[in-house]
C-alpha cells in the first residue's frame, strides 16, 4: 500500500457519547474507480479494488490513548498511529479533542486479499502491544512470522466481540461530521476530512475492527 501524504486541516465538534466512559469518532472513507472517485464512505466488509483510495479520519478526548494498527493482506502489521514522524500540520489540537488523519489517501496495490484495520482508544496505555509492534519492525522475515502470532493474540484478547460482556457499540452518524475547510465533496456532503462512525466503549477501551475486502 502506497502512502501518499497530503497537509490538512480538521475543525469539527466532538461529543462524547452517553452510557460509556470511552469514545471516539471516526471516518473510514473510499474513492473507488468504479464510483468515478466520488467519496464514499467504507465499513466492515466493504469491497474494493487494487488501485481504489482509502483514507482514514480519526477524533478522540486529549486524555486517551489511540492507536491504529494495519494489517495487510499478507498478514504483515504496521502501526499506523501513533507516528513519531507525523507532522504536526496534520493534527487539530483543540482544549480537550484531537482530531487527525491516521492514514491519508492511499492507493491499494496487489496482493490481493482482506486489508483489517484495528481502532482502538483507551484509558490506559497499551505496553504490550506497542512493544511487540516495535520489535516486528526491526526483527528478519522469520521473526515477524512469530511475532505476528504475538500481535494477532494481543489483539483478539483486547476485542470486546471475542468476550462475553461486548464493551464496544458503533453507531453510524445522522449526518457526516465535517470540517470548516473546503475539499471537494458529494452530494451527500462526504469530503475528505468527514468523520461518519463513533465508537463507544465500556472498562477504559473502546475497539473496532474493519475488515476491507480487497479484489
Amino acid at each position: 500500500m502506497n502512502i501518499i501524504i497530503r497537509f490538512i486541516i480538521l475543525s469539527t465538534v466532538f461529543a462524547s457519547d452517553l452510557d460509556s466512559d470511552i469514545s471516539f469518532r471516526y471516518g473510514v472513507l473510499g474513492r473507488l474507480a468504479s464510483q468515478e472517485e466520488a467519496i464514499t464512505v467504507l465499513q466492515d466488509s466493504s469491497l474494493i479494488y487494487s488501485d481504489d483510495y482509502i483514507r482514514i479520519n480519526v477524533g478522540y478526548q486529549k486524555e486517551t490513548h489511540f492507536y491504529v494498527i494495519y494489517k495487510g493482506s499478507q498478514g504483515e502489521y504496521m502501526l499506523l498511529y501513533p507516528e513519531e514522524r507525523k507532522a504536526v500540520a496534520n493534527i487539530v489540537d483543540l482544549p480537550d479533542t484531537i482530531y487527525t488523519t491516521v492514514l491519508h489517501w492511499s492507493k491499494l496495490t496487489d496482493p490481493t486479499g482482506y486489508e483489517t484495520f484495528f481502532i482502538l482508544n483507551s484509558n490506559f496505555e497499551l505496553e504490550n502491544l506497542l512493544a511487540l509492534l516495535k520489535r516486528y519492525d526491526q526483527v528478519n522475515a522469520k521473526g515477524k512470522i512469530k511475532l505476528a502470532k504475538k500481535i494477532q493474540y494481543e489483539l483478539d484478547d483486547l476485542n470486546p466481540e471475542t468476550k462475553q460482556d461486548l464493551a464496544s457499540i458503533v453507531s453510524h452518524l445522522d449526518k457526516p461530521v465535517v470540517g470548516g475547510v473546503s475539499f471537494r465533496g458529494d452530494a451527500d456532503g462526504l469530503k475528505d476530512i468527514s468523520l461518519t462512525h463513533s465508537c463507544a466503549g465500556k472498562f477504559d477501551l473502546a475497539f473496532k475492527k474493519i475488515v476491507l475486502n480487497h479484489q
